[in-house]
Order: structure tokens, then sequence, then C-alpha cells
């Protein structure tokens, strides 16, 4: 693995240095020689008045929780832009609380596709996937009936599977064959990206077009794309379309054939005690896993209520 050069292992993050040593001598001797002359905020010494004692005695309020909710995540931060897929978990989410929702989009920003993997073997990161995917079958189990769990899970795998197809960016960073732009329809359901198709017609029967197409970029390269189905070409494109749909079906086909690592396959889902005990059973039966990461995350799913596996509330009680 290259050497990480990422923020988490820079050390002038999380080393916190002395008050005083952010000073020089002669900052710290005139700070020190001022000191008895700034006159203090508040003259007056804190004492409770007299009278405080004999009035009437203050009314006692039950002490309350304040319950702090951080803003939800939306359907749309964390998918990959490819229509079959993310419809699928949309749908499938569909009437479910929010809990379930944020849980679901949850795993997929940490265990199946994240950003960051600072510290994760590649086996690591594999198994970190296929702890995802269970976590996946733990909700759908809990919360979802057989019709719409099975699509929801055939939908999970194939995202599990874009993330086991990543590839590393340095040491910590991943890249996805994810699609950045997202077009919605008017029941909010991903659309996929009319360009490809366009791309594909003008690929397959204006390669000379295409070529060009390749050297440009941003707004030119959208002009030109226009520019070309002005021409007469979008007679091109309804043409392609049988040629088109199968060659989607071979990308998804493709993407099938991702093997997936098996680390945590199998758990007992049948309730959460159970989910974490049998969780935790497979990791000690692993000899090549960093175990130290994913005791933490399982220990952080037991601290969430309700069944869920991950908390979206903090709950703060004030002191006595």
């Amino acid at each position: 693995m290259d050497q990480c050069t990422c923020y988490h292992s820079t050390t002038e993050y999380h080393v916190i240095r002395p008050l005083s040593e952010q000073f020089s001598p002669a900052q710290d001797e005139q700070i020190r020689k001022k000191f008895p002359t700034v006159k203090p905020m508040n003259e007056e010494p804190l004492a409770i008045p007299e009278h405080a004692a004999t009035g009437p005695a203050a009314p006692v309020h039950e002490r309350r929780p304040v319950v702090i909710t951080p803003l939800r995540v939306t359907e749309y931060e964390y998918n990959t832009g490819y229509a079959r897929i993310d419809n699928a978990i949309i749908n499938a989410l569909s009437g479910q609380s929010q809990e379930v929702k944020d849980n679901v989009y949850d795993l997929i920003r940490k265990e199946l596709l994240p950003h960051n993997v600072h510290g994760l073997s590649e086996d690591d990161r594999l198994a970190m996937i296929s702890l995802g995917v269970e976590k996946a079958q733990y909700l759908a189990d809990q919360f979802m009936d057989d019709r719409t769990k099975a699509s929801f899970m055939e939908a999970i795998r194939s995202t599990a599977r874009i993330g086991a197809a990543g590839k590393r960016v340095g040491a910590c960073e991943m890249e996805y064959s994810v699609k950045k732009i997202r077009m919605l329809d008017g029941y909010n359901r991903i659309l996929e990206e009319p360009t490809n198709e366009h791309l594909f017609s003008m690929e397959k029967d204006d390669p000379k077009a295409f070529a060009e197409y390749k050297k440009k970029s941003g707004l030119d390269a959208a002009r030109f794309l226009a520019d070309w189905l002005s021409q007469g070409n979008y007679n091109l494109v309804i043409a392609n379309k049988p040629a088109y749909k199968k060659h989607q079906d071979e990308k998804y086909k493709k993407l099938d054939e991702v093997k997936l690592d098996s680390t945590f396959s199998g758990a007992d889902t049948s309730s959460k005690e159970n989910f974490l005990a049998s969780l935790a059973e497979k990791l000690q039966a692993s000899q090549t896993l960093h175990t130290s990461v994913f005791l933490e995350r399982i220990s952080k799913m037991a601290d969430a209520p309700d069944g869920y596996l991950y908390s979206n509330r903090v709950v703060l009680w004030t002191r006595g």
C-alpha cells in the first residue's frame, strides 16, 4: 500500500500545543506585566443575597432531554446514478421511516461506497463491503416484506459490486464507476443519462465525429453534441435504441460478475442481538482483518435504539 499522506495521518491536525508554546518568551513576559493592570469584568464578589434564603422557593421543573436531529440524508446524495440500481432502492424505501432510510444510506456511504478508506488494507476494505451488505440484509429482514426486500437486496449487491470494483487513488481515497450527474423524472426517480445513448450512436455510426468530441470538454463538448444531434442525427439515436438497450444489459451483466467478499455472509438477522453476536463471531473467525476497526462499528450499532443500526438523533441532558 502507498504511504498515506491524507489529513488523517498528518500530525498537525490532531496534536494540541500548550498555550505557553504558542507565545515567544518576550510576548509571555509582556502579558504577565499587563495582567495586574487589567480590571476584572465584575468587581462585585459572587454571593447569594440574604433575602433569597427566606423568599419563596423556586419552582422545581422536571429535567427533560434535548433531542437534536441532524439534517436528514436524502436518497440523491449516496447513489450510483444507474437507474436500475438506484430506483430499486428508492422504491423499497418508499413509505419507510426516516430512520430506515438514514440507516440504508449511511451504510452505502460508509461501507459500500466510502470515499476515504484510511487505515484499511484491501482485505479490510472488501470485508467492510461484506459488512455493509449484511447490515442491509438485517434492515430488509426487519422492516420489509419478502417481495420488497428481494429487489432491494439485488440493488444493494449491485452497489456493493461497484464498490468492490473501485480503484484506490493513492493510499486512502477511492474512485468508483458512478455517475456524478443524475436526472430525475416527475416522480423523483433516477433517469438514465441521455448523453450516454447519444454518444453510443455517435461512436457506432459517426466515429470521426466521436473522435472530435473526445477532444472537447465541458460546455464545448455539450455544444458539439447538441450540434451533431441537430444535424439530423437524432434519427440514428432512435434507430439504435435496441442496440443501446442490449449494450446496457451487457453492462449490468458484467457488473453481476464481480465477486463479493464473504467475510460476514450468512449472519443471523433474526434479531439485533443475534445479528451483532453473529458479526462478532464471524470477525473472530477471520485471521487477516484489523479487528479493532470492525469491533468499533459493531459496538456503535449496539447503541442505536428500536432495532436500528444507526441513530440520527443525539439526546442531551442538562446537569443537575
